[in-house]
């Protein structure tokens, strides 16, 4: 199973290349444009980013009752991404009014006929080897909103600031159908689980220059609602690109964390999922 995480982190890699190439879009988290006071309730603005995420994912899996171990690295990564339909996609955006934010951040990948898996099973029988051709497709959807709770001047740094509370749900999707010719038996298994996290957090907002900015966020959720835990952080430099076409660009490059733990079932029917997924981010943003 580790082995479809490395076409996973395949997909996490095109997606890189598709937020450079593909027409502008947002900084991730930013928000509005210059850190400071919220002006007062007013017309919204607008960001949205394409951006891509390189990852290196950890952690055990159990589907069906079979248990694995997730070691993935973008070294791992094998070219069996399902160009029939969007093979990823990443994007954030957020509409901001004053104070008030709303947000929402999608991560898609989409594995075709994966194969040329090799996986020891454990046991008194000698180990069994054999081909295993697998689909895979990973959606996972944040929206929330965010309500700026303080901003001022950093004293250690004398620039602006800004502090935001925030909240939301993160949807997680995954689906899989695998295929697998052993040595003595031929099989196929699929099967689909889909949850919602709440989540609650904080994102710092601070002004280094007239035209860059560091963005800090991170929040936790699960709860038990959805999963039993999950968390994660996220940090981006920002700046001004050249203005293009009298639109406000900006390029970020930064770090991302996210960790889940969820389980469901028990026995054959047990899924469980304890993951951290973990590497750069960068692309790009429209302000509008």
């Amino acid at each position: 199973m580790f082995h479809i995480f490395r076409h996973v982190a395949g997909a996490f890699c095109v997606a890189m290349i598709a937020g450079i190439t593909m027409p502008p879009a947002f900084g991730a988290d930013l928000g509005q444009k210059e850190v400071g006071p919220a002006p007062d309730i007013g017309p919204w603005s607008f960001a949205f980013t394409t951006y891509g995420w390189i990852p290196w994912i950890s952690g055990d899996m159990t589907i069906r009752g079979r248990s694995f171990d997730v070691q993935a690295d973008p070294a791992a990564i094998l070219g069996h991404l399902d160009w029939d339909t969007i093979p990823a996609w990443m994007s954030y955006a957020e509409a901001r009014n004053g104070p008030i934010g709303l947000f929402n951040d999608i991560v898609y990948a989409n594995i075709s006929n994966s194969r040329d898996f090799q996986k020891e099973l454990p046991g008194k029988l000698p180990p069994l080897a054999g081909g295993v051709s697998t689909d895979y497709e990973l959606v996972i959807v944040e929206f929330g909103g965010a309500y700026e709770l303080w901003s001022g001047t950093n004293s250690a740094i004398g620039k602006p600031a800004a502090f935001d509370l925030v909240a939301g749900g993160r949807f997680w999707h995954q689906g899989v159908t695998a295929a697998a010719s052993l040595d003595r038996f031929d099989a196929v298994r699929s099967g689909s689980v889909d949850w919602v996290d709440p989540f609650v957090g904080g994102r710092l907002r601070q002004q280094l220059g007239q035209n860059d900015s560091f963005v800090l966020s991170a929040d936790a959720g699960g709860f038990g609602a959805g999963s039993n835990a999950s968390w994660q952080v996220r940090a981006t430099y920002n700046w001004q690109l050249p203005v293009m076409c009298n639109l406000l660009l900006d390029g970020y490059v930064g770090y991302r964390a996210l960790s889940v733990d969820y389980s469901q079932g028990s026995g054959d029917t047990l899924f469980k999922q304890d993951v951290l997924i973990q590497g750069p981010v960068m692309g790009t943003t429209l302000h509008f």
